[in-house]
């Protein structure tokens, strides 16, 4: 438990099963994890940052270099 949480956030016994399945895109039948959260993010953060600033940065990560450059300020 962190510091500062209280105790009833947390769940006393937290499982996380394992789901089985036979994918066949997937390398021995496995799913992505990591890909969902971050291939919604960089579209998100990308009109934000062109809302903010005007400029419009098409690389991942983004960078305040590249927000400064893309506003011609470097």
């Amino acid at each position: 438990m962190q510091a500062g949480q209280p105790e009833h956030d947390l769940p006393k016994d937290f499982q996380a099963p394992l789901v089985f399945t036979k994918d066949p895109d997937g390398p021995y039948g496995s799913k992505s994890i990591s890909e969902p959260a971050t291939n919604g993010a960089a579209p998100a953060l990308a009109i934000a940052i062109h809302d903010a600033c005007g400029v419009w940065i098409r690389e991942w990560p983004f960078t305040p270099e590249k927000i400064l450059k893309g506003l011609g300020k470097i």
